[in-house]
């Protein structure tokens, strides 16, 4: 198959002074990659032509049967695959830049250009707007690609919930109902089947939260990082042992506000979730890096090996042991999606028995707030006072 930038140019030459006429007629012949040139001398007669195929067209604005942008306009919007170069008399900054606006690839004035000019101006006038038809196609693919992924999240979140719920609401029913008949066995099935449907369901909410991803969008504006973390650590109700703490003067950023939520949501929940120590420490703090706030989210948990550094951020991806047997496997890979969608990077810094340290950089736009200088951090959430 011939590509469209193998082929020789057809070009049509829209033009009612003769003389003018003749003059592009004979500086686009020169040009080796053209094989076919017409010429005509009215709009209308531009118009009877629209079932050949041509590559660009030559435009002069003022015709006997059309006058100004309006000749353009009539161009473009019946002939939008084609190229237009204008070549008219209007010597006028305004009417060039409208020209450019309403679908021209190029604007010369007559007697202002040259045969290199003119051929330089029909080489970039073809190649622009190929590219911009490929960009069109591309799109056009792309929302189809987006359509099947918002059918997919639909049946995800219909087709498949649905069996799960009825599976939870039967088992139920016979852990109430039949309780005198099962043994001690019979109980511990029901309470693993219970446990897997809920595994499944939280799994399938973590597929749809990362589909959204990119695709479904809120507006964005300045988050105020003291406060989301603080609202961040409030969802995650830290048990008695473990005490969460933020520093001051976080900056503010720009972003999607629920989505940045979820990243300190789930770096917390994390930290929270697998914790082995008697007192668990969480703490976030921030430091500049270059044009990013670099945020970390340091804990005295149990620590991961190194061979896991990558692999912990890809989706369905977790590390063996019997806290993660229940886990989704998706929050991670969540959190790495949201950060390079602003350009940022995420990783971690761990040492096993001692902890581990998970970092996110955002964009720095805004200056961070002013610091306390006698308070380098608050308690977000305090152990409770015994009673």
């Amino acid at each position: 198959m011939v590509k469209d930038s193998d082929k020789p140019l057809a070009v049509l030459i829209v033009e009612d002074e003769p003389v003018n006429a003749a003059f592009l007629r004979g500086i686009v012949g020169k040009l080796a990659e053209v094989g076919r040139i017409e010429t005509v001398s009215s709009l209308r007669e531009a118009h009877d032509r629209l079932g050949e195929r041509f590559d660009v067209v030559l435009l002069d604005l003022n015709l006997p049967d059309s006058g100004g942008l309006d000749t353009l306009m009539s161009v473009t919007s019946d002939w939008p695959q084609v190229a237009v170069v204008v070549v008219t008399g209007e010597h006028d900054e305004q009417t060039g830049l409208r020209t450019l606006v309403e679908g021209a690839q190029e604007y010369l004035v007559k007697g202002k250009y040259d045969a290199y000019t003119l051929q330089k101006s029909i080489r970039y006038a073809v190649e622009r707007k190929r590219t911009e038809v490929s960009q069109k196609r591309l799109l056009r693919d792309l929302e189809g690609v987006n359509q099947e992924l918002r059918d997919f999240a639909y049946i995800i979140s219909h087709d498949l919930k649905a069996p799960l719920r009825g599976i939870s609401s039967l088992a139920q029913w016979i852990a109430e109902d039949c309780a005198d008949k099962l043994g001690d066995d019979g109980k511990e099935h029901l309470e693993l089947l219970l446990s897997r449907v809920e595994r499944m369901h939280d799994l399938i909410d973590g597929v749809l939260q990362y589909s959204r991803v990119g695709r479904i969008c809120e507006e964005q504006v300045d988050v105020d990082l003291n406060e989301l973390l603080a609202e961040a650590a409030d969802m995650v109700a830290a048990p008695e042992h473990i005490r969460i703490e933020v520093a001051e003067g976080l900056p503010t950023v720009h972003g999607e506000r629920t989505r940045l939520l979820q990243v300190f949501q789930n770096l917390l929940s994390n930290a929270v979730k697998y914790m082995d120590k008697p007192e668990g420490r969480i703490r976030v703090t921030c430091e500049e890096d270059g044009d990013f706030w670099r945020l970390a989210v340091a804990d005295n948990g149990p620590g991961i090996e190194e061979k896991h550094f990558e692999k912990i951020f890809q989706i369905f991806q977790t590390v063996h042991n019997e806290k993660t047997s229940d886990s989704s496997g998706v929050g991670l890979s969540l959190v790495k999606k949201i950060v390079e969608m602003y350009g940022g990077r995420t990783w971690v810094e761990s040492q096993v028995g001692e902890g581990s340290t998970f970092y996110v950089t955002l964009p720095r736009r805004h200056e961070p707030a002013p610091r306390t200088p006698d308070t380098a951090a608050r308690e977000i959430l305090e152990p409770a006072a015994d009673t």
